[in-house]
Order: structure tokens, then C-alpha cells, then sequence
């Protein structure tokens, strides 16, 4: 008798063991307590921008889908020594390995002259049209972008240059880029069809 009721007390603590995880679980998930923050990103997350296809430039950022993240910005019109271009010029240079993944674009309206043009090693410059004016684009300085043009992240106002890092690092990795053998595939695929 006294080993029946050892195993019954056995097999009552191991279904406490392995049943406790899901009434923790749904407490956790009814109170919010113990969760992350609903927010990863610092930006604001999948704004209301158009796909970067409709944005209204004379030089069109997406070509055709490569397989790269873009890293658009833009400087206030105002300010004629941009310090965000050696900012952003930095942050794609710590990406690392990951900063082929990633193309960075500097938009310039078309009526100003460009000061530095050349200085920043990788930067390509989209021109918008002078009828575009800052209230279009919105307060928003940085926009991130998946490689099919739908910008998923953006940042307005100031903007801590380690957060856009943080939140870039976060969407390379959690977005691994294919392996080489089938971007290779998907390349020739898409030029067929152009």
C-alpha cells in the first residue's frame, strides 16, 4: 500500500510539472505580466507610406527586387551641412557582413545642390521633383524598407541614430538573406519576366 500511494504522489507532482506551464502561460497572457513591450521598434511601425514603387521621384529607388533592404533619408531643408549623411554613412558601415544587404539612398530635392556629392562611399542619391514638398514626406526623416519596397519602419522628428541601428540589425536577422545558389535563381527568374 505504501508504494501505491508513493506512485500516485509521483504521478500527481509530474502532471503538476508538466500541466503548470499552460495555466502560467494564459496568467501571463490575460495580465500582461512578465511579456515584452508591445513595440520592438523604435519608429513607428508599417506607417502609412506608399510602397517606395509610388513615391513620386525622378530617380527611382526600386529597380527591380534584389534581394537588398533600402535605407532611405533625407536631410531637413534648412540645414545646409547634413550631419545625417555621415551618420547614416557610419551605421551601414558597423552593419558589418550584413551591409551588403542593405542599399543606402539620400533624397535630394532637385533644386538644391548637392555639397558632398561623392564624399560618402555607397550612397546613392534619388532626386525629388520641387512640386514635393517636406509636408508629402511628412515629419519622418529615416524610412526602412524590405527588398519588395514596403517601408516597415520610419523615424521622425530627432532621431537616435542607435535606435535606426538596433531596429535595422533586428530586421536583417530576423530576415536572413537567401543563400547564394537560389538569389541566383530568383534573379535570373525576375529578369525573365521583365
Amino acid at each position: 500500500m505504501q508504494i501505491l500511494a508513493r506512485d500516485k504522489i509521483k504521478l500527481v507532482l509530474l502532471l503538476t510539472v508538466l500541466f503548470l506551464p499552460v495555466p502560467l502561460a494564459w496568467s501571463m497572457w490575460v495580465w500582461k505580466v512578465g511579456l515584452p513591450e508591445d513595440n520592438v521598434a523604435h519608429g513607428d511601425v508599417l506607417p502609412l507610406i506608399s510602397n517606395i514603387r509610388d513615391w513620386p521621384l525622378l530617380t527611382p529607388i526600386y529597380t527591380h527586387p534584389a534581394g537588398h533592404w533600402y535605407l532611405i533619408f533625407r536631410c531637413q531643408p534648412d540645414v545646409p551641412d547634413c550631419q545625417l549623411r555621415d551618420e547614416m554613412w557610419r551605421l551601414h558601415r558597423a552593419l558589418g557582413r550584413d551591409a551588403g544587404r542593405v542599399q543606402r539612398w539620400f533624397l535630394l530635392a532637385e533644386n538644391r545642390e548637392d555639397p558632398v556629392a561623392g564624399q560618402f562611399r555607397g550612397e546613392q542619391v534619388a532626386l525629388l521633383p520641387a512640386s514635393v514638398n517636406g509636408s508629402q514626406l511628412g515629419d519622418y526623416m529615416i524610412w526602412l524598407a524590405d527588398p519588395q519596397g514596403q517601408v516597415v519602419v520610419s523615424y521622425g522628428g530627432q532621431v537616435d541614430i542607435s535606435d535606426v541601428f538596433d531596429d535595422l540589425r533586428h530586421l536583417l536577422k530576423r530576415n536572413p538573406a537567401l543563400p547564394q545558389w537560389q538569389a541566383q535563381i530568383t534573379s535570373r527568374a525576375e529578369d525573365s519576366h521583365d
